[in-house]
């Protein structure tokens, strides 16, 4: 073994070590530099993207407790029943001239008795009565048909309001139902990005410490490993 492999007079007070481990913990600050510039960078595009979420969602989202009232103050529609909007009898339906025919009628049959001499006989008084039990049933049945008509029109156009109401309230029930499904899915997509947000946040912070931490312990493992006088002397 030669002197100069145990003992390096140039180096005999550390100048050369010295030297070698300011270089290396240079080179350790450094690369601690860019890390924390990368860190610097990382924060900023990770809030970038929440900020773009929240610009494009934010909107919508804060929505939800309006369609959410909009909701709970719709009104169920309801028709009600027929019955309750139709009050019209047979009678409403009666001609005024019904009275008049009968008087007609009877006349006749008057005149037409009292000509041939029958006034008090029993043929007028039948012939009197069938007339008018005649008379009664058709203009009955003349009633009850008009009743009929003018019930099923009614009917129908009751119908049809009912479902005119019952199809717009149907459409305002699912249009906020809808605008409020959109709204609650904005607000997923804005808690969605806050947890990747924080998620990047904890991560780089774990990743910065890390680096941090091997940086410290690369400067003490180079300051365990320079040598003492003696060691440099002997190696």
């Amino acid at each position: 073994m030669g002197l100069a492999e145990i003992f390096d007079p140039a180096d005999i007070w550390g100048t050369q070590q010295d030297k070698r481990a300011a270089n290396a913990k240079a080179a350790i600050d450094e690369g601690l530099g860019y890390a924390s510039q990368s860190d610097k960078q990382n924060r900023i595009l990770y809030q970038d993207y929440l900020d773009k979420v929240k610009g494009t969602y934010g909107g919508q989202a804060d929505k939800v407790g309006q369609y959410t009232e909009a909701l709970e103050q719709l009104d169920p529609y309801d028709a009600g029943q027929f019955g309750d909007n139709y009050d019209k009898t047979i009678d409403d339906f009666y001609s005024k001239f019904a009275n008049q025919r009968k008087q007609q009628a009877t006349d006749a049959i008057t005149n037409s008795m009292a000509n041939a001499g029958n006034m008090f006989s029993s043929d007028y008084t039948n012939a009197l009565a069938a007339k008018q039990q005649a008379l009664a049933s058709e203009e009955w049945d003349k009633a009850f048909d008009k009743y009929q008509a003018d019930r099923t029109r009614a009917l129908n156009e009751f119908s049809t309001n009912a479902n005119i109401g019952q199809q717009t309230y149907s459409n305002m029930y699912n249009k906020n139902k809808d605008l409020l499904g959109m709204s609650q899915n904005a607000q997923d997509n804005i808690m969605n990005a806050f947890g990747q947000y924080t998620s990047n946040l904890a991560n780089q912070n774990n990743t910065l410490a890390q680096s941090q931490m091997n940086a410290a312990n690369a400067k003490a493992q180079i300051e365990n490993s320079k040598k003492g006088l003696l060691g440099r002397i002997f190696g």
